[in-house]
């Protein structure tokens, strides 16, 4: 199966669609076959163990059916479903022909056995896209854009679940079985077949493909019809108001003074007036509300922001920064702004104090964005839609600024390149920034791009540590395939010289040959097992030890063969074949060769969990793997549910903080997940090392504290939401 390339280097162009689209049907094809492959095993343990519970005898033949069918047709059943995944994407996003019935004579009746069928087919697909409704989005737009389809999209959740019907009734399921099984799948196809349409879309886009979505209507689009469009004026004085709320408390809304805000900071309330949006009081008493008195109040306003602006003093992580609006607020100059500036000031001035408050946030990007607070009021005041519209340019750059400020960690400096960058922005905001918004766009455009760089990097670090990390987990598997060979040989009582052959030596043989991929070469080695351990029996008549002695110059001679394969020490090889020597003479000569002790019992219970870490050094790349110390597992109390879920949810790109490392705090992004055992490998270009984790030494360090997940969404987005919980909760 070729492996989808994570990243072309830039935008992608005309000519390279038709090979790109090729390559993504065949990149999704292998994830969501090998999703298949892994389900199968489990479906049929889940109707084996509803057979042996269910009374009805037609329903457990049923079920022994659906069994029976995985068991035998489960190797088919992946090539089965990638033959029928080509053929209807070969004709995906092309529009189907007219159902309208023209001829009466058209009409038929109706068969229940196909209707229900058919409803599972689609209940199949519904649940698939209520579970990665963004991914399937993505993808169905990306992929008929690489076909040339615009505006069509791919219904990538309908073309899977009629993959698996096609499947289904090619291996011969009866029609009641199909419908069965249909339905069982439905209730996980989110969990078997979403990551596969996760990771298709984050390549896609890593390849450049559509990169930014067009503002489309969902296929529930209808049912939404009427409602306002994200940054309407409707909606902005909606949210405006919502947030006007949460900032003034329900008993200082009438006409009296005082109020506590959030951060518990006095300020003065007056009594709540209706506005239409973009409406500004003049500020002076008795002046009328007319267009131009409201144009000059506002001029007046700006241009103290203004002067406030430029003065405004860098603060440092060692002193959280203070809240420069609370001040202004309650200086001469903010007891004179009209109603609507002032509820204005105080709704930014709030979801600063929500920003400072939010732990997620790490200090030295507290400090930059506080930084922001008179630019971003400014903004505020001259254009509501601000508040509600995440395409408004400086809603953007916080978004920007926020990505930017998941990849640093508390300790964050001047030595950090994304730090100086925020830097560089915050700097060019305080000094530059007037009335304009494009200077928003253009550096949320600079910051893009800087992003993607580092993007990339991290992207460069992982292909250069994936190699190293399949590896070391080949060889794990080997072993694990290894032990499992020898470990019924090595329970019984053997000569010491035996023992110590096959628990060393030939352990290392058999590992090398499961690496090298040589079945027929790794049997052989088994074989040798089993023919050293018989010679080594007692041999009571003469015959059988005449039949051992024609067998025993091959037997030797593999084994001498094997050692000189492994380069053994001249020392360590003489060891070995004087004691096999010793052990085939006494047996020859009708004796019972010495066993050395049984091996000692393993402890009834593992160890406490502990972690172990290793490095790993090839040609220049370095990762550190973690895993559980061999013999260990988590206690009782350490089996965190939500740890464990927490490990499942993730996704690349996803960002990890991790709090035990030497030197502080360091955040990685996950940039790869094995298909094999799910290690998960974590790049960040500002390290030198990557790190692998196994999934279960990941959930322990969350349950620990010793990791967690940044979180994604926007600082600013965060602070409103916490903003209207607190309002709720209230």
């Amino acid at each position: 199966m070729p492996r989808y390339p994570e990243r072309s280097g830039g935008p992608l162009d005309d000519a390279a669609r038709s090979p790109t689209l090729t390559e993504a049907l065949d990149f999704l094809s292998g994830k969501l076959c090998r999703a298949l492959e892994s389900a199968l095993p489990k479906l049929a343990d889940e109707f084996s163990a509803r057979a042996a519970n269910v009374a009805d005898r037609d329903q457990r033949e049923l079920l022994c059916e659906l069994r029976d069918a995985i068991q035998e047709a489960g190797p088919r059943i992946s090539s089965l479903f990638a033959n029928k995944w080509l053929s209807l994407t070969r004709s995906a996003g092309r529009s189907s022909p007219s159902s309208e019935i023209s001829n009466a004579d058209e009409l038929t009746l109706v068969d229940f056995a196909e209707m229900d069928h058919e409803l599972a087919v689609k209940a199949l697909a519904s649940r698939l896209r209520a579970g990665c409704t963004e991914s399937l989005r993505g993808v169905s737009l990306r992929l008929a854009f690489l076909a040339g389809q615009r505006g069509i999209g791919w219904e990538i959740d309908d073309l899977i679940a009629q993959a698996l019907a096609g499947v289904f009734a090619e291996i011969g399921l009866a029609e009641a079985a199909s419908l069965e099984l249909l339905r069982v799948i439905e209730r996980q196809a989110a969990g078997t077949f979403g990551p596969a349409i996760v990771d298709l879309d984050a390549s896609l886009v890593n390849r450049g493909v559509l990169p930014r979505l067009p503002l489309t209507h969902s296929r529930s689009a209808a049912a939404r019809k009427g409602a306002p469009e994200s940054g309407s004026p409707a909606e902005s004085a909606d949210l405006f108001a919502l947030l006007q709320n949460a900032v003034a408390p329900a008993a200082t809304r009438s006409a009296t003074t005082g109020g506590v805000t959030p951060g518990g900071v006095a300020t003065t309330a007056t009594a709540r007036v209706d506005l239409p949006p973009g409406a500004i009081l003049a500020s002076a008493p008795g002046t009328p509300a007319t267009p131009e008195n409201m144009a000059l109040a506002l001029d007046r306003l700006i241009a103290r922001l203004d002067s406030l602006q430029t003065v405004v003093p860098a603060a440092t992580a060692a002193s959280l920064p203070d809240n420069l609006l609370r001040d202004l607020r309650s200086s001469d100059a903010g007891q004179s702004l009209d109603h609507l500036s002032a509820v204005t000031a105080d709704i930014v001035a709030t979801l600063f104090d929500f920003i400072f408050d939010d732990e997620a946030i790490a200090d030295p990007i507290k400090a930059l964005v506080a930084r922001l607070q008179i630019p971003v009021l400014k903004v505020a005041l001259l254009d509501r839609t601000f508040f509600s519209s995440k395409a408004h340019p400086a809603r953007r750059l916080l978004d920007g600024i926020s990505r930017a400020a998941v990849r640093i960690g508390p300790g964050a400096g001047n030595e950090n390149p994304l730090y100086r960058r925020i830097t560089e922005i915050v700097d060019r905001l305080q000094n530059e920034f007037r009335q304009d918004t494009r200077l928003f766009e253009t550096l949320r455009e600079e910051l893009d791009a800087f992003l993607d760089r580092h993007e990339a990097a991290a992207d460069e670090q992982a292909k250069r540590a994936v190699p190293l990390v399949e590896e070391q987990e080949r060889r794990e598997l080997a072993v694990v395939a290894a032990d499992q060979a020898l470990a019924s040989w090595l329970s019984r009582p053997l000569p010491a010289a035996v023992a110590s052959l096959l628990a060393h030596e030939w352990r290392e043989i058999l590992i090398r040959r499961r690496l090298a991929g040589d079945d027929g070469a790794w049997r052989a080695a088994v074989e040798t097992i089993g023919e050293l351990v018989a010679s080594v029996e007692v041999r009571p008549d003469a015959r059988s030890r005449k039949q051992l002695a024609t067998r025993l110059p091959a037997l030797v001679r593999t084994i001498c063969n094997g050692l000189g394969d492994l380069d053994t020490a001249e020392e360590r090889r003489l060891e070995l074949i004087d004691g096999l020597f010793s052990v085939h003479a006494a047996v020859l000569r009708g004796g019972r060769p010495a066993v050395a002790a049984p091996p000692a019992a393993r402890p009834a219970a593992p160890a406490p969990a502990q972690l172990a870490s290793e490095r790993i050094a090839k040609g220049g790349t370095l990762v550190e793997k973690i895993a559980l110390a061999s013999g260990s597992a988590p206690t009782a109390s350490e089996r965190s549910d939500a740890a464990l879920d927490a490990v499942a949810d993730l996704r690349r790109g996803d960002w990890l903080e991790f709090r035990n490392r030497e030197g502080g705090p360091a955040r990685y992004r996950l940039s790869w997940i094995s298909p094999r055992r799910g290690i998960l490998l974590f790049t960040n270009p500002q390290s030198p090392q990557a790190m692998a984790v196994a999934p279960d030494a990941l959930a322990l360090q969350i349950h620990r504290g010793e990791a967690a997940v940044v979180p994604v969404e926007p600082l600013f987005d965060r602070a409103v939401s916490r903003a209207l919980e607190g309002q709720k909760a209230a």
